[in-house]
């Protein structure tokens, strides 16, 4: 294995302000990338072969500590007896996020376009104003285990990891959550750092009892439960001059002392073929970029279902008498996905940031999951009708037929009756319908190939955001004639002035139609409750379009816009060539992921943020976030609302800078997943300058 050379440590535990948002910049990071695509000396020595536990002792001695850390030699002379916190972990472990070093994973960041950012002196008043909320704002931890971002930052000298543990069998709290971190000659910081954990704890009204394990004492908080909750929750903390736990039950961390002092074996999750499987591979997909001044600044890996009913309970999240999404999707045969996880490298010479991840699915697609049937297709070049403006562009390859046929048995099963197939009929048959063939006219002549486009407008408004879906045909002709009907039969439809092909603008009210009525008619009448909720889009727009000359392709397109819509269509029958792809960075992103290994792939994303954030920035600047008129927009209003007054919190976002002074910071990026015999891969970045 390669060795890498790493970046310059600047100060360890005494880094600038910049630093200190080193969780929300990991969240955000690993938000980003799995969508799209930190720090000090160097890559774990020997990564992969660390990732399956071959060389953990080697990592922990070639981390390099500052001044205010451990030495070189004292690092040295204590590895032979350290063992990774994975090693730790107990079979029942569900989720873990790991980062290898916190001081490296800073030093890291801070040599990115985004930790330029967080330090530059345009984003201070916005970050002095949210610090708090920034910081305290992530304290799920303080509130789960008694630990803050803050208390990790200043007393880790090595790994943090953070792992999710699943209790089923315990019906009052089926989960448990625990943090350990590495505080090799740290060890005041770290009793500093207890005592003001104790201090709070106790401020709020905690009780505390000390439990002597061997030859640790263990501080056992009893929380004070707020009004009307019944079950009573715990905090355990203990450290000692290797190590810090904490965690919402004295058990886990009994357990956790006896792996560390050899009274239980290691490895009982370390060990699992799936966790080995995921890591190792995405390790090796690490190396293969060649990326060597690059630092590994995180690892995570899940497994879906069982964290999934984690962070259910988690969140408190109560659907009532509503279908249990998870027990559903088990049962539709999603639970072919045993696992998913990946890693993250900061601060390279080509990339910003680096994610490559791996969903692991060996097993046969069955029932509702053959929906996940996508194909893996050769590298083409991007459509030259695709407007150079734009912000993001996607591509799928996908069994679109097969998948629709997949979801017959999901939807059954969601609604309790058999009523796919019916309402297909119905369409086809019912006279007062459209009278649409859909199974015969319309899915075969679907190509397995989707495209998505996004844009904005300026100056920012509530209409700014706009996005648009093609669908390439193979029979247009047939197809045209299907939406024809379709559109005959939408009472909201209005047919625009085109001369050059048909199309549709859907004004929200102005027939009889009432999609969330229809919706609830099938049984989602929760969702829709409230009659204030506004309509995911208010208006669309529908075209079939086809392609210039004989080689042309034909494109069924649907917009959230009729004003895109209709350029795109005009753009497509001209034959344009000046596009998205002719562009400069979009060149740029093409050519990192032929590097990446895209060709072929299943998915691929170019993404611009200096453009595709431009719009929504500035109205959550303005306070007019809310008002958006976009698919997202409406979907978040719908979800994320404080429950008292029913509005987005405040964050004082007029205290950010204006876009045009941040602009600079924001590079592109791309991502793109490939099918493999045991599930996909995953790739994810953003550029470096």
């Amino acid at each position: 294995m390669p060795k890498y050379s790493g970046i310059n440590q600047d100060g360890g535990t005494n880094h600038s302000r910049g630093h200190r948002h080193w969780l929300a910049c990991l969240i955000a990071a690993l938000l980003v990338l799995a969508g799209v695509g930190g720090p000090g000396q160097a890559l774990p020595r020997a990564a992969a072969q660390e990732a399956t536990a071959e060389a953990s002792d080697a990592e922990s001695a070639a981390a390099t500590q500052d001044d205010s850390g451990p030495s070189d030699e004292n690092a040295a002379e204590n590895a032979d007896d350290f063992v990774r916190a994975v090693s730790l972990l107990p079979e029942a472990t569900a989720g873990v996020l790991r980062i290898p070093s916190l001081p490296d994973f800073c030093n890291a960041w801070q040599q990115t376009r985004i930790g330029a950012l967080m330090a530059s002196p345009e984003m201070q008043p916005f970050l002095d104003a949210q610090r708090e909320n920034l910081i305290n704002g992530l304290d799920s931890l303080d509130r789960k285990i008694g630990v803050k971002p803050q208390d990790l930052y200043d007393m880790a000298s090595g790994e943090v990891v953070l792992a999710w543990l699943s209790f089923p069998e315990d019906k009052r709290r089926p989960y448990s959550l625990c943090v350990i971190a590495d505080i090799r000659g740290m060890e005041k910081d770290a009793a500093a750092a207890a005592e003001k954990i104790d201090q709070d704890l106790k401020a709020g009204g905690s009780t505390r009892r000390d439990v002597t394990y061997g030859d640790d004492v263990i501080r056992v908080y009893r929380t004070k439960p707020k009004p009307g909750q019944l079950k009573i929750e715990e905090i355990a903390i203990t450290w000692n001059d290797q190590r810090f736990i904490a965690a919402d039950r004295d058990t886990v961390v009994q357990n956790l002392l006896d792996a560390i002092s050899g009274k239980a074996p290691t490895d009982a999750f370390a060990n699992r073929e799936s966790f080995k499987h995921v890591i190792s591979e995405a390790y090796t997909a690490i190396e293969s970029a060649q990326e060597p001044d690059a630092t590994v600044c995180w690892e995570w890996f899940a497994e879906p279902f069982a964290l999934g009913r984690i962070l259910r309970e988690v969140f408190e999240y109560d659907r009532r008498e509503e279908v249990d999404i998870l027990n559903l999707l088990e049962r539709q045969g999603f639970s072919v996905i045993e696992a998913i996880g990946g890693v993250g490298a900061v601060a390279g010479k080509r990339f910003d940031v680096l994610h490559r991840g791996v969903v692991l699915a060996p097993g046969t697609l069955t029932k509702a999951a053959r929906m996940l049937a996508s194909i893996n297709a050769p590298w083409q070049s991007l459509p030259g009708w695709l407007p150079a403006d734009l912000g993001a562009f996607y591509r799928v390859h996908w069994k679109l037929e097969d998948a629709f046929w997949a979801a017959e048995s999901l939807v059954n099963d969601a609604l309790g009756e058999d009523l796919f197939r019916p309402m297909i009929d119905g369409i086809k048959e019912d006279p007062e319908g459209p009278q649409i063939d859909i199974a015969k006219d319309f899915l075969p002549n679907l190509k397995d190939e989707v495209l998505l486009l996004r844009d904005n407008t300026t100056p920012a408004s509530a209409d700014s955001d706009r996005m648009l879906v093609a669908l390439p045909l193979k029979d247009v002709s047939v197809v045209k004639e299907v939406i024809r009907k379709a559109m005959a039969g939408e009472a909201d439809a209005i047919k625009l002035d085109v001369k050059e092909f048909d199309a549709w603008k859907v004004e929200a009210g102005e027939g009889d139609t009432d999609i969330d009525a229809e919706l609830a008619a099938l049984g989602f009448e929760e969702e829709i409750e409230s009659e204030d909720s506004a309509p995911l889009l208010n208006h669309w727009a529908i075209a079939v379009v086809e392609g210039a000359g004989p080689e042309g392709a034909d494109y069924l397109m649907f917009s959230s816009h009729a004003d895109l819509l209709i350029k795109v269509g005009l753009r497509i029958q001209m034959g344009a060539e000046d596009g998205f792809g002719a562009q400069p960075e979009t060149q740029r992103v093409l050519e990192a992921m032929e590097q990446l290994g895209a060709d072929p792939s299943t998915f691929q994303a170019i993404v611009h943020p200096r453009v595709s954030l431009r719009s929504r920035y500035e109205l959550l600047r303005k306070g007019e976030l809310k008002d958006s008129d976009s698919l997202v927009s409406n979907l978040l209003r719908r979800l994320i609302q404080e429950k008292d007054e029913g509005q987005p919190d405040e964050i004082q976002a007029a205290k950010l800078p204006p876009h045009a002074e941040i602009a600079e910071y924001l590079n592109s990026g791309g991502s793109f997943w490939r099918r493999t015999d045991t599930g996909w891969t995953l790739t994810g970045f953003f550029l470096a300058e």
